[in-house]
């Protein structure tokens, strides 16, 4: 029997939920957030449309804070998952929207700014995983690409993340079968990225990708990447060209399927090559093997692993992200520093983990003014 824990409701993890519900390779899952009556709604609805559809899980609610974490470790124990899930953040993606749109493309040289917030509470339920003995695999939503390897590096590792690197290669995949007039299983992409290259980030100093990257897109055994170009293959994406009133909508169910694919590779042991941002710890996007008993990354012969992560930190640079270092201690680079101090009024150059929950509160508190400033104007 495949059990599923999510860990918080909101608009991906809601989403992450109807499509569990609806899937096969999954018998039971329990939901977990904070707002009890939403968080029953939501389940109920998710539970009830799923039946509608002959799908007869086992599907039930239960309020959790995991700031407290020995109650979330009981909730954990209790139910003993196969798998888990978590979409948790103190300031959520469909909220910051708003911030790029109006500051303009700057903002994302200070994504980092959101580190601290999607870092806390992960960490908080990896903490309460280890209490509860349990060796259920977790798959973070939450910024991966830098979120994982700063956990990783404290003995709290998520094994997996989702979407990010997933949702490029998925839209290339799409254009590139419709071109080609063949199956989207057909084609096949190997690509190497950080998340500044989702198109979104990537408008930074117009249409063009700074981040470095690497892509070979192959039909059968046969390599056709040089009959495209592939910065606007990138580029022209449909999925990233909605504003943030259509975020839910448009990009979360994609999001969402990436991350269910990703689950059940696991609950399944189907060893499916796909690809995933932070797997293993690793900084960044990569194309993975998953299966319940390993996540391997799978490289073409044309670059090394070093080389890999190299790009990929190189990337994180465009997010504001400087280094990673040993202990997790993550370091702005210099535009970063100097539009958190102008932006959120915070004088400092590296994030400690240590100080993680004092930095998760004091900057989701700034980005929520920053928020309800623009959404006033």
């Amino acid at each position: 029997m495949n059990s599923v824990m999510i860990f918080g409701l909101g608009e991906l993890g809601g989403w992450v939920l109807e499509l569990l519900a609806r899937s096969s390779g999954v018998d039971s899952i329990v939901t977990c957030d904070f707002r009890e009556k939403w968080g029953f709604m939501k389940t109920e609805s998710a539970a009830i449309g799923a039946g509608q559809q002959g799908y007869n899980k086992a599907i039930v609610f239960e309020k959790c804070d995991v700031n407290n974490i020995d109650a979330t470790a009981e909730l954990i124990h209790k139910y003993q998952p196969n798998m888990i899930y978590s979409a948790l953040t103190l300031l959520g993606w469909l909220e910051i929207r708003i911030l790029p749109e109006a500051i303009g493309p700057r903002y994302w040289r200070s994504t980092v700014c959101n580190m601290p917030g999607n870092t806390i509470l992960v960490s908080k339920l990896m903490q309460a995983r280890k209490i509860a003995g349990s060796s259920a695999p977790v798959l973070n939503n939450s910024f991966p690409d830098g979120v994982n390897p700063v956990l990783w590096r404290n003995g709290l590792g998520p094994a997996i993340g989702g979407g990010n690197i997933d949702l490029i290669t998925g839209e290339i995949k799409r254009a590139v079968s419709v071109k080609k007039g063949v199956p989207f299983s057909d084609v096949m992409v190997y690509m190497i990225c950080d998340h500044a290259v989702v198109p979104q980030s990537a408008y930074v100093d117009g249409a063009k990708i700074e981040a470095p990257y690497f892509l070979k897109i192959m039909i059968s055994d046969r390599d056709i990447t040089n009959e495209f170009d592939i910065e606007r293959l990138i580029l022209d994406s449909v999925l990233m060209g909605s504003h943030s009133g259509q975020t839910s909508q448009i990009n979360h169910p994609s999001v969402a399927a990436s991350s269910v694919k990703n689950i059940l590779a696991i609950l399944n042991n189907t060893n499916e090559f796909t690809h995933a941002p932070g797997p293993n710890g690793l900084p960044g996007g990569y194309p993975v093997r998953i299966g319940a008993k390993e996540i391997t990354v799978v490289l073409p012969k044309e670059i090394t692993l070093e080389e890999a992560i190299k790009m990929n930190l190189e990337g994180l640079k465009h997010e504001g992200i400087n280094e990673i270092k040993d202990d997790g201690t993550v370091v702005l680079t210099e535009e970063a520093y100097n539009i958190q101090r102008e932006l959120y009024g915070v004088d400092l150059k590296e994030y400690q983990f240590a100080d993680m929950e004092e930095l998760a509160t004091t900057l989701s508190a700034k980005g929520r003014e920053l928020i309800a400033k623009y959404q006033k104007s």
